[in-house]
């Protein structure tokens, strides 16, 4: 028992580093202690939109797209809360869904100017240059994981906002999550700051490489945005 612990210990090491395995295993502790506590560990990135497409066109064919800027009955399959939708489309997002034999099987949420986070209290400002998106809740359905709709969604999303001179999607990732880095590593994503919070039941506290840097409660506005684009 020691030493499988042991061996996973090690393995989290290799994966996260000594400081952010520091950082996850508090985390843990904190959220058996209360589910209102916890660690969140951001990563902030940057990803330029593809030159060409990821994929030729004769590859992921089974699968439309259509954006949707109001709550549908096909988001029923998302397994997000209504409330959670609803908020969504109030901010202003957008939601470019994949079906496949009408089904949802896959979609990505993007805002412009500034995105709400809905894990802690923060607001993220794009640079005013017009030229980013904040992108989040980027899912595909299991069955399709493997296949090639997650390169497909992203060549879709990609020739939706290229004609209307977007250059980047910003998005944040969870720093203790290394599978959805290399993810985002693997599609060109370039680093652009990264933020630490702290919740523990009502309070909050957050440590950042980016402006306002430190905050004991209240809504930071942290503004996030690719290096040498105006604003960020």
């Amino acid at each position: 028992m020691m030493s499988s612990s042991w061996q996973r210990f090690r393995l989290l090491v290799h994966e996260l580093g000594a400081s952010t395995t520091f950082l996850y295993l508090l985390d843990r502790l904190l959220r058996r202690i209360s589910s209102q506590s916890g660690f969140y560990y951001y990563l902030f990135v940057a990803q330029p939109l593809a030159d060409q497409p990821r994929l030729p066109p004769t590859r992921g064919k089974a699968f439309t797209f259509r954006l949707l800027q109001a709550s549908e009955p096909l988001l029923g399959s998302l397994d997000r809360p209504p409330a959670v939708i609803q908020q969504r489309f109030a901010q202003g997002a957008q939601c470019l869904a994949a079906t496949k034999n009408e089904g949802l099987v896959g979609c990505i949420w993007f805002v412009r100017g500034a995105y709400a986070e809905d894990e802690v209290r923060a607001d993220y400002l794009l640079p005013q240059d017009g030229r980013c998106v904040w992108d989040f809740d980027v899912f595909v359905v299991e069955s399709e994981r493997l296949g090639f709709l997650f390169a497909k969604q992203w060549d879709a999303f990609d020739a939706l906002l290229k004609p209307q001179g977007i250059r980047y999607t910003v998005s944040r990732i969870n720093a203790f999550n290394q599978r959805s880095i290399a993810s985002h590593r693997s599609l060109g994503a370039q680093d652009c700051g990264q933020a630490l919070f702290l919740r523990l039941g009502p309070f909050q506290w957050m440590l950042s490489n980016q402006r306002p840097f430190v905050a004991f409660g209240g809504r930071p506005k942290l503004r996030i945005g690719p290096k040498g684009v105006s604003g960020s």
